[in-house]
């Protein structure tokens, strides 16, 4: 029996594309491990990086390393962003079997298929150029201009309740900071037939609900003659029987019509949740990132979307601290709008210059002491409206989909409300995968505890 280890870094997009790799090394054969910490040895190693920042990529030659020295007999598979930016670097790592890039990923049977039959297990000292597997080319691609690629889904979440399902991949947008135009090609859009079929699998595999994936969701449809468009994928998956609750995984303010959430409001399975990347509250620094949207713009997309589906709608964004040129006039004038918007929940991150990217060659690049100092206010200013958000839902009926996972001081089950609030419940295991009608009660800790 051949086993296989798999872990994932970064986004949403990264989860779905392991969880669509999984399902093809099962077909192969493989038990998948679920614990992929535990020294358990496995056959096969597949870590999927992320290379959003200078630590994501840290990140992932720390975990490939560790992986090559706790399963010294497996072969070590490095995909993902990082693999694309900076797959030399990765490959001279020793105990390295095989690395491929993002737009490889939907040709993972042909590199398995590869794998079985020209190369034995490597060991940790195995010296790189010595493995057949490394001197073959990879595949050629012009990062600018090559469109994505998909593979043909997945049918299984496995032990999940939500099922992530990626509509689109890649961007267009070139942003000044971000290196993902160039390692996940150019914006495509996915087949809405595709789509649909894949969600029909995963309702008819038990799953309630569906996140909507890509890297830039709202601009679905735009490389097609506009003849369709984020909305239409909704219409079609709530028609589903199975399906329950549908939700965004993250989209983007500058793609987001009045008349997108007023479609998404007649849509009763479309969660009252928006997860909408502001990366700053400065116009002068939002122009500064190219980011085509001004404070005023997406103060408006988030009243349009309260006035539509309520004050109890959860509204979630990134904040990048210390870009370039941010002065503390800038950063104060982001602590004012992210209170003024009062986010449910923000993620707070530090700039961090890409290579090959704009923003890494402009001046006035902000000391790490001055950033570090910001991110930390900044990370304490989302607490505390997080907090308060959380408190004003204290007493009210939600509904919450219960998860495989016990936490808190009683070891209850959790879930998350349709504003995406996690809550605790005192329930029995006959309840995972079900909805239940829960009174809110009390704070704790991250959490809210079910009355």
């Amino acid at each position: 029996m051949r086993t296989a280890k798999l872990i994932t870094m970064g986004c949403k997009v990264n989860q779905y594309d392991t969880q669509s790799m999984r399902e093809t090394l099962r077909h192969n054969g493989y038990t998948v491990l679920d614990d992929e910490a535990s020294r358990q040895q496995a056959d096969l190693y597949l870590i999927n990086t992320c290379t959003v920042t200078n630590t994501a990529d840290q990140k992932a030659r720390q975990v490939i390393r560790r992986a090559i020295r706790q399963h010294p007999n497996a072969k070590v598979l490095v995909t993902g962003c990082y693999a694309e930016s900076d797959r030399e670097t990765i490959e001279e790592i020793p105990g390295v079997t095989f690395v491929f890039g993002n737009r490889e990923k939907a040709d993972f049977q042909n590199y398995l298929d590869l794998l079985h039959a020209k190369t034995p297990s490597p060991t940790a000292e195995t010296d790189a150029t010595s493995n057949p597997l490394l001197s073959i080319e990879p595949v050629q691609h012009d990062a600018i201009r090559e469109h994505a690629r998909f593979s043909q889904g997945v049918s299984d979440a496995g032990k999940r309740t939500r099922a992530l399902i990626k509509v689109q991949d890649g961007c267009s947008a070139f942003c000044t900071y971000c290196i993902i135009p160039y390692v996940r090609g150019r914006m495509t859009s996915r087949p809405l037939d595709n789509i649909a079929d894949e969600a029909h699998r995963i309702a008819d595999s038990g799953i309630k609900e569906v996140v909507i994936t890509g890297v830039h969701l709202g601009a679905y449809g735009m490389d097609t003659d506009r003849d369709r468009d984020i909305a239409n994928i909704l219409e079609h998956i709530h028609d589903i029987d199975g399906i329950e609750r549908i939700r965004f995984s993250s989209i983007e303010p500058m793609y987001f019509p009045d008349t997108l959430g007023e479609r998404m409001a007649a849509l009763p399975k479309c969660m009252p949740h928006f997860h909408l990347p502001l990366q700053a509250g400065s116009d002068e620094i939002l122009r500064q990132m190219r980011r085509r949207y001004t404070t005023s713009n997406f103060a408006h997309l988030v009243e349009n979307l309260r006035r539509v589906f309520g004050d109890d709608v959860g509204i979630t964004t990134d904040i990048m601290v210390g870009f370039p040129g941010e002065t503390d006039t800038h950063f104060e004038e982001s602590c004012r709008f992210v209170e003024e918007i009062g986010f449910s929940q923000l993620h707070v991150f530090r700039y961090s210059p890409r290579k090959g990217t704009p923003a890494a060659t402009y001046p006035d690049q902000v000391s790490p002491h001055v950033s570090a100092a910001r991110s930390q206010a900044m990370i304490a200013l989302g607490e505390r409206l997080n907090r308060a958000f959380r408190e004003r839902m204290l007493g009210k009926q939600k509904e919450v989909l219960i998860e495989a996972s016990r936490e808190g001081k009683d070891n209850r089950l959790a879930g998350f409300t349709d504003n995406y609030l996690r809550v605790l419940v005192d329930a029995p295991e006959s309840a995972i995968n079900q909805i239940q009608s829960v009174t809110l009660g009390a704070l704790e800790g991250d959490c809210i505890a079910a009355a």
